[in-house]
Protein backbone atom coordinates (compact mmCIF):
# COMPACT_ATOMS: atom_id res chain seq x y z
CA UNK A 1 0.00 0.00 0.00
CA UNK A 2 0.85 3.40 -1.14
CA UNK A 3 2.28 5.64 2.15
CA UNK A 4 3.21 9.14 1.84
CA UNK A 5 7.28 9.70 2.13
CA UNK A 6 9.95 10.24 -0.60
CA UNK A 7 9.82 11.71 -4.02
CA UNK A 8 9.42 7.74 -5.51
CA UNK A 9 6.18 7.32 -3.98
CA UNK A 10 4.98 10.63 -3.84
CA UNK A 11 5.33 10.31 -7.84
CA UNK A 12 3.29 6.82 -7.29
CA UNK A 13 0.48 8.39 -5.38
CA UNK A 14 0.69 11.00 -8.41
CA UNK A 15 0.87 8.48 -11.07
CA UNK A 16 -2.34 6.58 -9.47
CA UNK A 17 -5.04 9.66 -9.30
CA UNK A 18 -3.73 10.43 -13.08
CA UNK A 19 -4.55 6.72 -13.44
CA UNK A 20 -7.95 6.54 -12.70
CA UNK A 21 -8.82 10.13 -13.59
CA UNK A 22 -7.28 10.32 -17.19
CA UNK A 23 -6.12 6.56 -17.88
CA UNK A 24 -2.30 5.43 -18.63
CA UNK A 25 -2.15 7.04 -21.71
CA UNK A 26 -3.96 10.34 -20.84
CA UNK A 27 -0.56 11.27 -18.25
CA UNK A 28 3.42 11.80 -18.72
CA UNK A 29 6.07 12.04 -17.04
CA UNK A 30 5.71 15.54 -17.46
CA UNK A 31 2.54 15.40 -15.67
CA UNK A 32 3.57 13.71 -12.67
CA UNK A 33 6.69 16.57 -12.33
CA UNK A 34 4.33 19.28 -12.29
CA UNK A 35 2.45 17.82 -9.81
CA UNK A 36 5.02 17.44 -7.63
CA UNK A 37 7.38 20.18 -8.62
CA UNK A 38 10.10 18.01 -9.40
CA UNK A 39 12.24 18.08 -12.35
CA UNK A 40 10.85 15.83 -14.72
CA UNK A 41 14.44 14.34 -15.16
CA UNK A 42 14.00 13.35 -11.13
CA UNK A 43 11.33 10.69 -12.44
CA UNK A 44 13.67 9.23 -14.25
CA UNK A 45 16.07 8.23 -10.92
CA UNK A 46 12.93 6.09 -10.13
CA UNK A 47 11.73 4.76 -12.80
CA UNK A 48 13.60 3.79 -15.93
CA UNK A 49 10.24 4.19 -18.24
CA UNK A 50 6.57 4.87 -17.89
CA UNK A 51 6.20 0.97 -18.30
CA UNK A 52 8.22 0.59 -15.64
CA UNK A 53 6.18 2.95 -13.32
CA UNK A 54 3.17 1.50 -15.03
CA UNK A 55 4.45 -1.76 -13.38
CA UNK A 56 5.17 -0.77 -10.03
CA UNK A 57 1.61 0.45 -10.08
CA UNK A 58 0.13 -2.79 -10.74
CA UNK A 59 1.99 -4.31 -8.15
CA UNK A 60 1.16 -1.46 -5.99
CA UNK A 61 -2.86 -2.02 -6.35
CA UNK A 62 -1.88 -5.48 -5.66
CA UNK A 63 -0.56 -4.58 -2.31
CA UNK A 64 -3.29 -2.09 -1.93
CA UNK A 65 -6.03 -4.33 -2.82
CA UNK A 66 -4.78 -7.00 -0.49
CA UNK A 67 -4.33 -5.17 2.62
CA UNK A 68 -8.07 -3.79 1.90
CA UNK A 69 -9.82 -7.68 2.04
CA UNK A 70 -7.60 -7.73 5.48
CA UNK A 71 -9.73 -5.18 6.71
CA UNK A 72 -13.05 -6.47 5.88
CA UNK A 73 -12.55 -10.03 6.82
CA UNK A 74 -15.27 -10.20 9.42
CA UNK A 75 -17.70 -9.27 7.34
CA UNK A 76 -20.03 -11.43 5.92
CA UNK A 77 -19.79 -12.28 2.25
CA UNK A 78 -22.89 -10.16 1.51
CA UNK A 79 -21.42 -7.22 3.13
CA UNK A 80 -17.81 -7.82 1.68
CA UNK A 81 -19.24 -7.92 -1.95
CA UNK A 82 -20.96 -4.74 -0.95
CA UNK A 83 -17.89 -3.11 0.89
CA UNK A 84 -16.25 -3.19 -2.61
CA UNK A 85 -18.96 -1.42 -4.74
CA UNK A 86 -18.60 1.03 -1.93
CA UNK A 87 -14.99 1.66 -3.15
CA UNK A 88 -16.25 1.96 -6.37
CA UNK A 89 -18.61 4.71 -5.67
CA UNK A 90 -16.31 6.32 -3.85
CA UNK A 91 -14.09 6.47 -6.52
CA UNK A 92 -17.02 7.28 -8.93
CA UNK A 93 -17.61 10.13 -6.82
CA UNK A 94 -14.06 11.22 -6.53
CA UNK A 95 -13.47 13.21 -10.12
CA UNK A 96 -15.53 10.43 -11.56
CA UNK A 97 -12.56 8.28 -11.10
CA UNK A 98 -12.15 4.77 -12.05
CA UNK A 99 -10.75 1.69 -9.79
CA UNK A 100 -7.00 1.27 -11.05
CA UNK A 101 -7.76 -2.41 -12.57
CA UNK A 102 -10.50 -0.48 -14.64
CA UNK A 103 -8.55 2.62 -15.48
CA UNK A 104 -5.83 0.29 -16.88
CA UNK A 105 -8.64 -2.58 -18.42
CA UNK A 106 -9.50 0.03 -20.41
CA UNK A 107 -6.10 0.68 -22.15
CA UNK A 108 -4.93 -3.07 -22.09
CA UNK A 109 -4.79 -2.97 -26.03
CA UNK A 110 -2.34 0.04 -25.99
CA UNK A 111 -0.41 -1.35 -22.82
CA UNK A 112 3.29 -1.60 -23.24
CA UNK A 113 3.60 -5.61 -24.10
CA UNK A 114 5.24 -6.21 -20.50
CA UNK A 115 2.39 -4.59 -18.77
CA UNK A 116 -0.62 -7.12 -20.24
CA UNK A 117 0.50 -9.84 -18.12
CA UNK A 118 1.19 -8.13 -14.84
CA UNK A 119 -2.59 -6.78 -15.22
CA UNK A 120 -4.29 -10.07 -16.27
CA UNK A 121 -2.44 -11.58 -13.13
CA UNK A 122 -4.14 -8.64 -11.16
CA UNK A 123 -7.73 -9.33 -12.61
CA UNK A 124 -7.42 -13.54 -12.24
CA UNK A 125 -6.05 -12.24 -7.98
CA UNK A 126 -8.74 -9.97 -7.60
CA UNK A 127 -11.10 -12.45 -9.47
CA UNK A 128 -10.07 -15.35 -7.15
CA UNK A 129 -11.09 -13.14 -4.22
CA UNK A 130 -14.03 -12.74 -5.05
CA UNK A 131 -15.08 -16.26 -6.50
CA UNK A 132 -13.77 -17.27 -2.76
CA UNK A 133 -16.50 -15.15 -0.96
CA UNK A 134 -19.35 -15.77 -3.15
CA UNK A 135 -18.13 -20.08 -2.47
CA UNK A 136 -18.34 -18.70 0.96
CA UNK A 137 -21.27 -16.96 1.27
CA UNK A 138 -23.07 -20.42 -1.05
CA UNK A 139 -21.37 -22.33 2.21
CA UNK A 140 -23.50 -19.95 4.44
CA UNK A 141 -26.69 -20.44 2.74
CA UNK A 142 -26.37 -16.89 2.04
CA UNK A 143 -26.21 -16.98 -1.92
CA UNK A 144 -28.38 -18.98 -4.28
CA UNK A 145 -26.52 -22.02 -5.45
CA UNK A 146 -28.44 -22.80 -9.07
CA UNK A 147 -24.79 -20.94 -10.41
CA UNK A 148 -21.11 -22.07 -9.59
CA UNK A 149 -19.31 -19.50 -7.69
CA UNK A 150 -17.18 -18.75 -11.20
CA UNK A 151 -20.80 -17.78 -12.91
CA UNK A 152 -21.78 -15.58 -10.06
CA UNK A 153 -18.11 -13.96 -9.54
CA UNK A 154 -18.69 -13.20 -13.61
CA UNK A 155 -21.49 -11.29 -13.05
CA UNK A 156 -20.25 -9.22 -9.73
CA UNK A 157 -16.95 -8.27 -11.63
CA UNK A 158 -18.22 -7.26 -14.49
CA UNK A 159 -21.44 -5.24 -12.94
CA UNK A 160 -18.70 -3.32 -10.84
CA UNK A 161 -16.27 -2.76 -13.44
CA UNK A 162 -19.42 -1.57 -15.99
CA UNK A 163 -21.00 0.17 -12.68
CA UNK A 164 -18.34 2.74 -12.62
CA UNK A 165 -18.63 3.35 -16.47
CA UNK A 166 -22.40 4.14 -16.21
CA UNK A 167 -21.34 6.82 -13.48
CA UNK A 168 -18.43 8.10 -15.48
CA UNK A 169 -21.28 8.49 -17.90
CA UNK A 170 -23.96 9.54 -16.53
CA UNK A 171 -21.90 11.84 -14.06
CA UNK A 172 -24.23 9.83 -11.60
CA UNK A 173 -21.88 7.88 -9.04
CA UNK A 174 -25.34 6.91 -6.84
CA UNK A 175 -25.56 4.56 -9.65
CA UNK A 176 -23.09 2.21 -8.23
CA UNK A 177 -25.03 1.77 -5.37
CA UNK A 178 -28.20 0.95 -7.14
CA UNK A 179 -26.49 -1.54 -9.21
CA UNK A 180 -24.64 -3.01 -5.66
CA UNK A 181 -28.15 -3.41 -4.16
CA UNK A 182 -29.37 -5.33 -7.41
CA UNK A 183 -26.15 -7.53 -7.73
CA UNK A 184 -26.86 -8.43 -3.41
CA UNK A 185 -30.55 -8.82 -4.68
CA UNK A 186 -29.61 -11.24 -7.84
CA UNK A 187 -27.36 -13.22 -5.48
CA UNK A 188 -29.16 -14.08 -2.68
CA UNK A 189 -30.52 -17.42 -1.87
CA UNK A 190 -34.39 -16.08 -1.72
CA UNK A 191 -33.69 -15.32 -5.51
CA UNK A 192 -33.77 -18.95 -6.00
CA UNK A 193 -36.46 -19.62 -3.57
CA UNK A 194 -38.81 -17.46 -5.30
CA UNK A 195 -38.13 -19.30 -8.66
CA UNK A 196 -38.73 -22.50 -7.83
CA UNK A 197 -41.80 -21.30 -5.80
CA UNK A 198 -43.08 -19.84 -10.07
CA UNK A 199 -42.23 -23.28 -10.81
CA UNK A 200 -44.69 -24.92 -9.00
CA UNK A 201 -47.73 -22.80 -9.16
Amino acid sequence: MIRTGNTKIRALIEAKKLLQEVGYNGFSFQHIADALQIKKSSMYVHFKSKEDLGKCLIEEQRASFTAWTKTIEVFAPDAQIGALFEIYQQFSADTKKLCPLSALGTDFNSLPKSMRPALSKLYTFCFAWLETIIKNGQDQHLFRKDKTPVELAKLVFAAGLGAQLCARLSNDPHQVRGIKQQILSILSVNQTVKKTARKTK
